[in-house]
């Protein structure tokens, strides 16, 4: 049956990553201000078990500074300066930050997260924030399981890993998990082909996978994914919002 899609989001990777420092607080609210419906950020934990909002491991790209988040306390942690001045956010202050209408991609850093950690990180979100607008996303399946399970909107990020477990390996994963979202690198066009890229986002659609698409910063890619998207994710968000709400990309479902 042919119908009309949810519209397309377009959500700040790190928050507006190409201006301001990612993933922190500053980046997410200026996103929004850019025209974002939302943001992806990243989750990982301290030593003394607080969720904080860092992408890698480690703290020395963002800050200059060496510490390994999974043995640095949260003070240590916060002592640093992440750009501008800004400190690294708790999971808390991030969810108290965003407005209820934001979409929020939560990425879970399998370096620090572990399944045990399900209860609090859901007891926190759940606290501050509804699931309506929330999808929790992993390169690792096994973190996502317990979300899933507890009726969280999961996104399953495809990656080297997926592309070494073959088709197969690929197939069984799905099958475990029943993702509602497929979260895609924008990379997997050229490195298939339109042709071939459009084939697989169709039959995914079909199976009904919702697709995200990461990390999309030029306007005729964004254009080009948008009619298989159902959210785009990009660095560049003032960029990205002009080029899909000027009126070139339609969603529409065949």
């Amino acid at each position: 049956m042919r119908g009309s899609r949810p519209a397309l989001l377009i959500l700040g990777h790190r928050g507006f990553r190409a201006r301001f420092p990612e993933n922190t607080l500053v980046a997410f609210r200026e996103a929004l201000r850019a025209g974002a419906d939302g943001v992806e950020c990243d989750l990982q934990k301290s030593t003394d078990g607080r969720y904080v909002i860092i992408h890698d491991p480690g703290t020395e790209r963002v800050t200059g500074a060496a510490l390994e988040v999974g043995r640095a306390s949260f003070d240590d942690l916060r002592k640093l300066d992440y750009g501008r001045g800004e400190r690294i956010p708790l999971l808390e202050e991030l969810l108290q930050s965003l407005p209820a209408e934001a979409y929020l991609d939560l990425e879970l850093k399998e370096e620090t997260i572990r399944p045990a950690d399900t209860d609090r990180i859901v007891h926190i979100i759940d606290a501050h924030r509804t699931r309506e607008r929330l999808m929790v996303s992993s390169f690792d399946p096994n973190l996502l399981i317990p979300f899933r399970r507890q009726g969280f909107t999961v996104g399953y990020l495809v990656g080297e890993e997926s592309a070494r477990s073959g088709m197969l390996g690929f197939a069984k994963v799905l099958l475990r998990l029943r993702p509602q979202f497929l979260n895609l690198p924008a990379e997997i066009v050229p490195t298939l082909g339109a042709a071939r890229a459009a084939r697989l986002f169709g039959t995914l659609r079909f199976l009904g996978f919702s697709l995200l698409f990461w990390t999309v910063n030029a306007g005729p890619q964004a254009v080009s994914l948008a009619p298989h998207a159902r959210i785009i994710v990009t660095d560049e968000v003032d960029l990205i919002v002009d080029a899909l709400r000027s009126g070139t990309a339609k969603t529409t479902d065949s």
